[in-house]
């Protein structure tokens, strides 16, 4: 493994670590903003002050915003990703389309015609090999030795 591999597995589990965390709390906050209940005494149900009652929505209100600004910035940052994503994504295909394919398939092309015409001239030059050394050997040893009609006289 490379040391990259190592580093990118090390910031992804912090980043997934931090977004469990940001979750949690965010889950915490909801349960606060949504389980808070005016706590209101026997006593002093029909008396609760309007003061009291708007110091709690206040708080409500705040919490709602703390946690809106959050997933805000949560968002952004996955905005961000994704845009970044989108560039090299651009790139990539930018560069693939940038080969040029065409004289590639072309040369490979020019190739194999060239291969094919090594092979025929290999072809012709094997038989013309063969039929040079055919006749030296007609006109060399079977002329002096007379070897045709040694075997005609054997089969007669």
């Amino acid at each position: 493994m490379s040391p990259n591999s190592k580093t990118t597995r090390n910031g992804r589990a912090t980043d997934e670590r931090r977004l469990k965390m940001t979750n949690m709390s965010e889950q915490r906050h909801r349960q606060d903003l949504f389980s808070h209940r005016p706590q209101q005494s026997s006593s002093s149900k029909q008396s609760t002050s309007t003061a009291s009652e708007a110091q709690q929505i206040q708080k409500s209100l705040m919490k709602t915003q703390s946690l809106l600004k959050s997933e805000l910035h949560r968002i952004s940052h996955i905005s961000n990703a994704i845009d970044e994503d989108e560039t090299v994504l651009r790139k990539t295909m930018d560069h693939h389309q940038s080969l040029n394919t065409k004289q590639a398939q072309k040369a490979l092309t020019a190739l194999q015609r060239a291969q094919q015409q090594e092979q025929r001239v290999l072809m012709a030059s094997i038989i013309f090999f063969g039929l040079t050394v055919l006749y030296i050997m007609w006109s060399r040893v079977l002329i002096k030795f007379d070897v045709i009609s040694i075997i005609l006289d054997w089969m007669v």
